[in-house]
């Protein structure tokens, strides 16, 4: 069950509130350079709203409530907090928390001396040690306060979402809310700030009406962040946009578009939610609301979502920063296809964006030299990776009438892609001459009796004589799975085309989904002249690649 209450409701059920031993001790209070700590942060607000009189809706607590205990499944920092500054005020109803497995935490929190604000840096148990600095920090904030007055305010004004999931699944509950706890908990702090900010009520003679709306609004919004969270905690999602940290992408690319920096709580709010008005967290809620759109829609659109992944995958992550702000928070979809080919030249963000004729020319000359290398795959594997990669993206765009199929990254991001040479190079023979030693050797660079060879370098080029190349350039190779790779062996072409697309072999599932390698092995042969004469297609296709940009040719 879920219900917004308030702090004294959360008071009166009159239990004892349990710190479960799978629970990590207690740390607000603790330093974070540049940034206020967690204490100092709750008791700033408190007093803010206590002075213009205004509710306070804090971060939601998960609990798991029985019939004289309340397990703290999320809210544990917050709950003590809230004990160390009501004794401090001189609460006097039932407030009891009790630390399971810390004996030394117990004793302190029931025979609390408010009076003492000695400083420790050696005290042996770190609980205790921020139980101190925590009355340390309300004595200095709280030295002017009307202690009545703000308690009542704290009892009646304090509010949140009480959350009570039954206790076979309280486990299972907190390694789900903190097994990311680092990552979250700058976007869980603005969620709630925002949630709290869009919902204040500002008149203080408002009816249960108005309360009723604010409410309602305030739960309008936390479905709608949860369903973006839910969205964003999706592995294909993360997968896209190579994001791990949840809704970090969406939350830190919205303060970029407010000048802001690296995110923190601080700086969200100074740049967001700077006059602590509903207005102004109503706007933040329908901007974050619309570039969570524009992240949706790309993620949904196959052809713009396989050419973000690649963009993302070329990229180092100064670059896939400066590439998401450029074109979800600047929104430059149009340029889309155009950056999609100038990041596959190795061209950097500012690179593309400032046009860069001079690097154009020059990275376009050198991909060129690389692609016609005629023993690519020794000189530059990754030239080689990267250009069959986008061979199989385009042609997933090509797919559905033009509206595109959604390209399977895993064969990038999982350590798993690997070269094939169609015609197996310890198939190829060529003859070495060096200071001690004529012989005959494949391409694998085995020393072979010349009767072992089915093809010699001298035959792979055009049928016109032309395009004189090797088994060793991009005529000869197709992408794909490493385990696939394994199993084709040296065995001939015919041999692998029956693998390939011989559905019984179960090997080759993950390889089918390339259909640029699937195009490859639906030849109906494959010899010296078919090396040759594909390795002149894809330099050509390269060329055409960058017709509009100013096709050079090196020939």
């Amino acid at each position: 069950m879920e219900a917004t209450i308030t702090l004294k409701q959360y008071l009166d059920k009159n239990k004892t509130f349990i710190i479960p031993d799978y629970q990590r001790g207690y740390v607000w209070g603790k330093n974070r350079i540049g940034e206020k700590n967690s204490v100092e942060n709750l008791l700033d607000d408190l007093v803010l709203r206590y002075n213009n009189r205004t509710e306070v809706f804090l971060q939601g607590f998960t609990v798991t409530e029985k019939t004289d205990e309340i397990i703290l499944i999320d809210g544990q920092q917050r709950t003590t907090c809230l004990y160390l500054l009501l004794k401090w005020l001189n609460y006097k109803g039932n407030f009891n928390i009790r630390y399971n497995i810390r004996s030394d935490s117990n004793s302190f929190l029931e025979k609390i001396d408010l009076n003492d604000d000695t400083e420790d840096q050696s005290e042996q148990f770190q609980d205790v040690f921020f139980f101190k600095k925590t009355i340390r920090i309300i004595n200095d904030k709280l030295k002017d306060i009307d202690k009545e007055a703000f308690l009542a305010f704290l009892l009646d004004k304090v509010k949140f979402l009480y959350i009570n999931v039954e206790e076979r699944q309280a486990t299972k509950v907190f390694a789900m809310m903190n097994g990311s706890k680092a990552e979250m908990q700058q976007e869980e702090i603005i969620k709630a700030e925002i949630l709290r900010l869009a919902s204040l009520n500002t008149d203080l003679q408002t009816d249960y009406t108005q309360e009723w709306e604010h409410n309602m609004l305030r739960s309008r919004y936390a479905r709608e962040w949860d369903k973006w969270l839910r969205w964003w905690n999706n592995p294909n999602v993360q997968s896209l946009f190579q994001c791990y940290n949840n809704m970090g992408l969406l939350i830190s690319s919205y303060l970029h578009l407010k000048k802001g920096d690296k995110l923190t709580f601080e700086s969200f709010k100074a740049k967001c939610l700077s006059k602590g008005q509903p207005i102004e967290a109503k706007q933040t809620f329908d901007g974050l609301r619309r570039l969570q759109k524009r992240f949706e829609d790309a993620y949904n659109n196959p052809i713009e979502h396989n050419m973000i992944g690649a963009i993302l995958r070329i990229f180092d992550s100064d670059n896939q920063k400066k590439f998401i702000h450029y074109y979800f928070v600047k929104d430059h979809r149009c340029e889309l296809e155009n950056y999609y080919n100038l990041a596959f030249l190795e061209m950097t963000h500012d690179e593309i964006t400032n046009n860069d004729t001079k690097k154009y020319e020059e990275k376009f000359d050198k991909m060129l030299l690389r692609l016609s290398e005629d023993l690519l795959y020794e000189v530059d594997k990754e030239a080689a990776f990267r250009f069959l990669l986008r061979l199989n993206i385009d042609e997933d765009n090509k797919q559905n009438g033009g509206d595109g199929r959604v390209f399977d990254f895993s064969i990038w991001d999982n350590g798993v892609r690997s070269l094939e040479h169609v015609f197996p190079k310890s198939k190829v023979g060529h003859f070495v001459t060096s200071s001690d030693s004529n012989h005959w050797e494949g391409g694998d660079n085995i020393k072979r009796d010349k009767d072992d060879f089915t093809c010699f370098r001298d035959d792979i080029k055009k049928k016109d004589g032309t395009c004189q190349t090797t088994e060793h350039s991009i005529g000869n190779l197709v992408l794909l799975y490493k385990g696939d790779n394994s199993t084709f062996s040296n065995n001939d072409f015919e041999v692998k085309k029956n693998y390939f697309f011989n559905t019984n072999v179960k090997e080759f599932f993950n390889s089918r989904h390339l259909l640029h390698t699937i195009y490859i092995f639906a030849n109906s042969k494959w010899d010296a002249t078919d090396i040759a004469e594909n390795k002149e297609r894809l330099i050509n296709r390269f060329k055409n690649y960058y017709e509009k940009h100013g096709n050079y040719d090196k020939e």
